[in-house]
């Protein structure tokens, strides 16, 4: 029998060509493997089978958005606070 869960994590499309999705892991997810937020995963149907890759964001945008977000901390405090 299959188990259903309360609360399903969402995977977000970030592109579909043919048989392959780009997909972006829920946060939840990443937390709980070790991935980085933003992590990707490519999910490809071949030869009967689903194939699937992560894509792991490069260094540098991990660089950037951590910059981003401590230069920025006050304003993203602010948006979390009112709920935005």
């Amino acid at each position: 029998m299959i188990e259903t869960l309360e609360k399903v994590a969402e995977l977000t499309t970030i592109k579909q060509e043919k048989d392959t999705w780009i997909l972006e892991l829920p946060f939840e997810i990443c937390q709980r493997e070790g991935f980085t937020k933003g992590t990707l995963i490519s999910l490809t149907f071949r030869n009967g089978a689903i194939q699937g890759t992560y894509i792991k964001p490069l260094p540098e945008i991990e660089k950037f958005l951590d910059r981003v977000v401590e230069e920025e901390k006050e304003y993203f405090e602010e948006m979390k606070r009112i709920g935005d």
